[in-house]
């Protein structure tokens, strides 16, 4: 477990950072404060802190591998489920992680299991400013959710590219490593097209005050991360239909591919076969066959499948079977 904690004072100005033992400089009176919490077994945090109402469950629940973003108010301070990007080279794999928060007016409580990329980038952000935009803490939950949406809408747009990439490379594709692809990515948009929509439903709570309390977003902010997180929604069908075009589009190029082996195995056959009969007769070496001691029966028999192979290209040809 890692902890890390930024003290403001009243109007948002940083005062400090650091880990665990800043929390004995911290008065709750005077002071705002952002607690950031990384890994598991953190209950002991709680139990040493219990000022904060925090009960360690909400965390452990929170991480099942299913559980959709969801809001929820308590007496003293709201909890934010949330849905963010995992940081991984090959970003266009979507992969999800879940971010936890508490806010009130005077702290925010971030909690993730692995990395969290939009908490790293706003702390990064508020140490270089060495203040907050506002004073209130869920302006620093604002800031998260918004650089969470920046952070899909940059995959989603990549992700766009690739798939106009893969178009044009399934004509050309030897095996099966594209469709291995796309079938990772319809899969994977299924799940973020739930969690989009599990947003938008969010969204539309605090918009209608149903659960707003202590999270004091103004309706402006309120309305770009609705409006976000639905044109992310319909990007992800927009991509997962675009996803099923490119699938069937590879299975029909494949099997367009083997239809034309097939075609050429057969014509083969179909050229090669009478030859066969040809060297199976004369292969039979008995006495009364008089084309076996004609002087020129072996030119006579080449020069017959020559002219069988010749008259099964030029009627295939015909037929425009290749």
């Amino acid at each position: 477990m890692t902890i890390h904690i930024l003290l403001f004072d009243n109007q948002g100005q940083l005062l400090s950072h650091g880990d665990e033992r800043l929390m004995a400089q911290y008065e709750p009176e005077k002071q705002r404060i952002w607690i950031d919490i990384s890994g598991p077994n953190n209950q002991a945090f709680f139990q040493a802190h219990p000022q904060f109402g925090i009960d360690n469950l909400d965390f452990e629940e929170a991480h099942r591998e299913r559980h959709p973003p969801q809001i929820e108010a308590y007496a003293h301070h709201a909890y934010l489920l949330t849905h963010e990007l995992m940081e991984r080279e090959a970003y266009l794999i979507l992969d999800r992680s879940h971010l936890l928060m508490h806010v009130n007016r005077q702290f925010l409580i971030t909690q993730h299991l692995k990395p969290s990329i939009s908490v790293a980038k706003i702390t990064e952000q508020v140490m270089a400013k060495q203040s907050l935009d506002s004073p209130e803490m869920s302006w620093v939950c604002f800031a998260i959710m918004r650089q969470i949406v920046t952070d899909y809408l940059a995959v989603m747009l990549a992700l766009e590219e690739r798939l106009n990439d893969i178009e044009d490379e399934i004509f050309d594709a030897s095996t099966d490593d594209l469709l291995a692809e796309l079938m990772a990515y319809s899969s994977k948009l299924q799940k973020a097209k739930r969690s989009f929509s599990y947003h938008e439903e969010l969204l539309q709570q605090l918009l209608g005050n149903d659960g707003a309390k202590h999270i004091e977003f103004d309706y402006q902010q309120l309305s770009y991360l609705y409006n976000q997180f639905e044109r992310l929604s319909s990007r992800a069908s927009l991509y997962q239909g675009l996803v099923s075009s490119l699938i069937n589009g590879f299975i029909s190029v494949s099997a367009h591919k083997t239809n034309r082996v097939m075609m050429t195995l057969t014509l083969v056959t179909a050229i090669f076969l009478p030859l066969t009969v040809i060297a199976g007769i004369y292969g039979m070496n008995f006495d009364n066959m008089p084309e076996l001691k004609w002087s020129y029966g072996y030119f006579a028999v080449l020069l017959l499948m020559a002219l069988i192979v010749i008259l099964g290209l030029w009627w295939a040809k015909i037929k425009r079977w290749f």
